[in-house]
């Protein structure tokens, strides 16, 4: 049964006179929304909801929107330090790491308390709070690259980010990595990532930094077209209330391909030291 414009149809595996007796009893307190009424849970306790494609292509756009916004807040800021001069960290005496702590505690927060998460104005408060921090975190580092390789790298990153989503939100889904592979192969790059941290630690290597690049890279390149699936309602689940928090993932994965072409810029300058 395909759903029409403009409507949310609510499938129900029981008669309606019984559901409501058992409402009574217990409360539903699960809502599951997809655009595939067939795979939905056999649950008397859920609550299915098929997204009609006006209300998923009103909810696409939005994510997008505010991931546009984000990127460019962040990437005409760096552009605008590496063509002035500007010394942001002279300027302002903080090291990029201090900037960066505070990231995994807001993030911690907005997955695990849906009550901040789902709720405005914290949720947009602590999401516009992370691109500030990760924006000034970058801004130390934006004095010592030149302007045209800050845009080169903006550049690059902004077509890569747009080529892998669209990959994910229109290629066959054959073709693309599912949950499982795409869980297992990020579990196997943060390990090693992980590690490779740690003795970049120690050892100031170029070559060590063009591995850590490249895993790096990697990795993002196969996060970016399962997470397109997700946003674009072809997996069993349609984030519809999480517009921030996905519009928040395209600007990290933007921000970590950014960082991994900048590490081969490293890599170039100093492979011969």
């Amino acid at each position: 049964m395909e759903p029409r414009p403009e409507q949310l149809f609510h499938y129900q595996q029981q008669p309606q006179d019984q559901q409501q007796q058992q409402q009574r009893q217990r409360p539903q307190n699960v809502v599951f929304m997809t655009r595939r009424p067939e795979q939905r849970p056999e649950s008397d306790q859920v609550v299915v909801y098929v997204i009609d494609e006006l209300t998923l292509q009103m909810f696409i756009r939005k994510v997008y929107l505010i991931a546009i916004i984000f990127i460019l807040s962040t990437s005409v800021t760096w552009l605008s330090i590496a063509a002035s001069g500007f010394e942001f960290y002279p300027t302002i005496p903080v090291p990029f790491f201090v900037w960066l702590l505070p990231i995994l505690p807001l993030i911690l927060i907005l997955d695990c308390v849906p009550k901040i998460r789902y709720t405005f104005p914290w949720n947009w408060a602590i999401t516009i709070l992370i691109v500030i921090l990760i924006t000034f975190a970058g801004a130390c580092f934006m004095d010592e690259i030149e302007f045209l390789t800050v845009l080169l790298g903006v550049a690059i990153s902004i077509v890569i980010v747009a080529a892998f989503y669209v990959c994910g939100a229109l290629c066959p889904q054959s073709f693309v990595p599912g949950i499982l592979c795409t869980a297992v192969l990020s579990c196997l790059f943060l390990i090693t990532l992980f590690s490779i941290g740690i003795v970049l630690i120690f050892v100031k290597s170029p070559v060590l930094y063009l591995v850590f690049g490249i895993l790096l890279l990697c990795m993002t390149v196969v996060i970016m077209p399962f997470h397109a699936q997700y946003i674009h309602g072809r997996l069993q689940v349609v984030p519809l209330f999480d517009v921030l928090h996905c519009s928040m993932t395209i600007y990290f994965h933007f921000i970590v391909t950014f960082s991994a072409l900048c590490i081969f810029e490293f890599y170039m300058k100093h492979k011969d030291d």
